[in-house]
């Protein structure tokens, strides 16, 4: 396995954080993440603020899956209002190539305080 040597992120990729809604307890709203919590209104924006925190060096490998090698990478987003938040991206590279394509990016639960 080689390391891939860039990264793509789709814009419709960062149009599907910005839409998708699920019902409570359905994987997450990531509608309400990255429009009410970070305060993002546009995919474009949502992708570069996801590009500009993220590099291939930061991939880490996660094994393979049918369609190709898992990496995934932690990084900190920060949004339109200033909020800023870790993230955990999930990325793929195809059999073949060496292109690390953008598939997810998740909110990194915090930790509750123990009493």
């Amino acid at each position: 396995m080689s390391a891939p040597e860039r990264l793509e992120m789709s814009l419709a990729k960062a149009e599907y954080l910005l839409t998708r809604a699920a019902a409570p307890g359905q994987g997450g709203d990531k509608q309400n993440f990255w429009r009410n919590i970070l305060a993002f209104d546009s995919a474009a924006a949502i992708r570069n603020a996801i590009l500009r925190e993220v590099s291939v060096d930061m991939l880490e490998p996660k094994g393979k899956s049918p369609f190709g090698e898992r990496y995934q990478a932690q990084i900190r987003v920060t949004g339109a209002n200033g909020l800023s938040r870790p993230i955990l991206t999930a990325w793929i590279v195809r059999s073949g190539e060496d292109t690390a394509r953008f598939v997810t990016a998740v909110p990194t639960r915090r930790k509750k305080k123990q009493p």
